[in-house]
């Protein structure tokens, strides 16, 4: 029997292909954009540094550096590993926007570590750069012509106050979080919006809510119309997948099921087919959503509710 990867698609099939130089060299000036250049050099230098030091002592090249907040590490492959994965955000949404105009197509950049703590200025919350803002001002800036407006839509169950810090100088990109309150990071406590161009969208969900209770009212009533309008039509959406709002995580209080995430999938997917005019109209693009994986921690099997593979799962069987 041919082994297969967790979609079912054959090994065999999976195409290996290491970032290029310029990939990363692209990626890096885009972290410099959305971030400063000090915090990435700076970032660059100590783990490379740390990192030259260990194998010159003879140690093995991966090794702890310390903590940058209370949450937040630094080993001597933090920047080499997070430069990748914003790489693998970008690669995604490269793929997603020169896939064709009528064609719906959908990306999922499978990274860790999670990205939307992290805050212009510094790393935060498990966070050292913020890879959906980075692959938002990415699109808008590599794709003028075919990308003038995106969308991030957050469903992981803390609040990423590092995308909104980052995005909310830009006309041209909304965000819209739904997140449990109290929780880290103990900001977007009130349904509300803010921002240079109300473009942040705030949309806090009590301890214990389900989808039947809580979800789904305030997904369709709130967070897809900011999402996409007849007033705001996004030319690309970026989705913050994180999967902690599973009542099988640890990390937070709400009581999502893997399935749910396949319902928030579909209903977001037929929302933007709506406000596109559907797919049958040769005048309106194809929906164009880039997933990247945030949150998520509970990788038991067996647990009620399902677990982060099963959630993830559900989203791409949505998708098909």
């Amino acid at each position: 029997m041919s082994k297969t990867d967790i979609t079912g698609t054959p090994n065999s099939l999976i195409q290996f292909r290491p970032f290029s130089q310029t990939q990363l060299a692209h990626a890096k000036e885009i972290l410099k954009t959305i971030h400063t250049p000090e915090l990435v050099e700076s970032l660059e230098m100590k783990c490379t540094s740390s990192r030259d030091r260990r194998i010159q002592e003879g140690k093995d090249a991966l090794g702890f550096i310390g903590y940058l907040d209370h949450d937040t590490f630094l080993t001597t492959e933090s920047y080499h590993v997070c430069l990748r994965a914003a790489a693998c955000w970008m690669e995604c949404v490269h793929q997603v926007l020169t896939a064709g105009e009528q064609a719906p197509t959908f990306g999922f950049a499978l990274t860790r570590p999670p990205g939307h703590h992290a805050m212009k200025l510094l790393p935060n919350g498990f966070c050292i750069f913020n890879f959906a803002a980075a692959a938002a001002v990415y699109a808008i800036q590599q794709y003028p012509s075919s990308c003038k407006k995106v969308s991030i839509l957050d469903w992981d169950v803390h609040y990423g106050q590092g995308v909104a810090d980052i995005v909310e100088g830009y006309s041209n990109i909304r965000y819209v979080s739904m997140h449990q309150v109290p929780a880290f990071p103990y900001l977007g406590e009130t349904r509300s919006i803010s921002g240079r161009y109300k473009n942040i969208l705030t949309v806090p969900m009590q301890p214990d809510s389900t989808w039947t209770c809580g979800y789904s009212e305030l997904f369709m009533e709130h967070v897809l119309p900011f999402c996409s309008s007849e007033d705001w039509k996004p030319d690309l959406v970026i989705v913050c997948a994180g999967y902690d709002a599973l009542g099988s995580d640890e990390l937070a209080s709400c009581s999502l099921n893997a399935q749910d995430y396949g319902r928030m999938t579909m209903l977001l997917r037929e929302h933007l087919e709506r406000c596109r005019g559907g797919n049958n109209n040769d005048d309106e693009k194809g929906v164009k959503i880039v997933f990247g994986l945030e949150g998520g921690y509970q990788v038991d099997e067996g647990v009620p509710g399902g677990n982060l593979a099963e959630a993830f799962m559900e989203t791409i069987k949505a998708l098909s």
